[in-house]
């Protein structure tokens, strides 16, 4: 073998060797960097979870509320998942405010009707007198607010009210 045949082995097998001694400390780098990333990404999703789990605990008594579901101590109520739950919200809380407000003007009425039995509710079906235009509407409205919200003060969401003591 020739000297300069030698020599290109032997500068060759120098240069594998730093290309190989620089591959193990990329690989290790890497490695490292790999590793911290992986933590990165798991104390995110530690953080993803744990905020979604302080989420839930906050919108699920709203959900409860407004949910037609069963309660728990039934055995064939119906077992939703938070993500179930919350794709039914909307309809749940259209048909909540809807309900809500049929039980407080049947509360009113209920109210109107103890204190004068022999007024006619019926007439009420009709709306307003042909005479009271919508500015006059809202007039009256924004004037009875007051009384509306001592009249209503005393129902429960739930279902439930407890009439007010009479003052008469």
């Amino acid at each position: 073998m020739s000297f300069s045949t030698m020599k290109f082995l032997y500068c060759h097998s120098m240069l594998l060797t730093i290309c190989f001694l620089y591959s193990l400390e990329l690989i290790v780098v890497l490695k490292a960097n790999a590793k911290k990333h992986v933590e990165d990404l798991v104390e995110d999703r530690d953080s993803c979870k744990t905020n979604c789990i302080k989420l839930w605990k906050g919108v699920a008594p709203v959900l409860d509320l407004i949910s037609p579901e069963l309660p728990k101590d039934q055995p064939h109520a119906p077992r939703l998942t938070p993500v179930e739950k919350a794709q039914q919200a909307w309809g749940w809380l259209q048909q909540f405010v809807k309900d809500a407000g049929e039980f407080a003007g049947a509360h009113v009425l209920s109210m109107v009707r103890a204190h004068n039995p022999l007024v006619d509710l019926s007439r009420l079906e009709r709306g307003y007198p042909k005479e009271v235009g919508p500015k006059e509407a809202v007039d009256l409205r924004v004037g009875l607010l007051d009384l509306s919200s001592t009249v209503i003060g005393d129902i429960n969401l739930y279902g439930t009210s407890t009439p007010p003591s009479s003052q008469d």
